[in-house]
């Protein structure tokens, strides 16, 4: 059974990845609504959130295992907290409402065929 501090090795892990993926403006357009930009301070202070999570997985892995099963322990909790953000992406991403695809045969003048007339 996982002890208190490997739970937070992989909870630090995750919110770092969570905030990096903020970090960026498609995740945050996905997330937040296209009405909201991000600025620009905000989206620093989340990448550098994202690496201060990241540093303290680390540190605590390596505190509590040792340096070589820390580190491993480190990068399994990096690529679960990947993991377990993209498949939240990509459920979330999955609710927005689609526009519909315009048919080849409903575009105007030949702009499907490429040829300018």
């Amino acid at each position: 059974m996982a002890n208190g501090s490997e739970v937070g090795v992989f909870a630090l892990a995750t919110l770092g990845m969570a905030s990096a993926a903020l970090g960026l403006d498609r995740h945050w357009r996905d997330l937040v609504g296209p009405r909201w930009a991000a600025s620009r301070p905000w989206t620093k202070t989340l990448r550098l959130i994202a690496v201060a999570c990241w540093g303290g997985a680390f540190i605590l892995a390596v505190r509590e295992e040792g340096a070589g099963i820390g580190t491993l322990l480190g990068i399994a909790a990096l690529t679960v907290g990947a993991s377990t953000v993209t498949l939240t992406l990509a459920i979330l991403s999955m609710r927005k409402p689609r526009r519909p695809v315009q048919r080849v045969a409903e575009a105007p003048n030949g702009m499907a065929s490429g040829c300018d007339e």
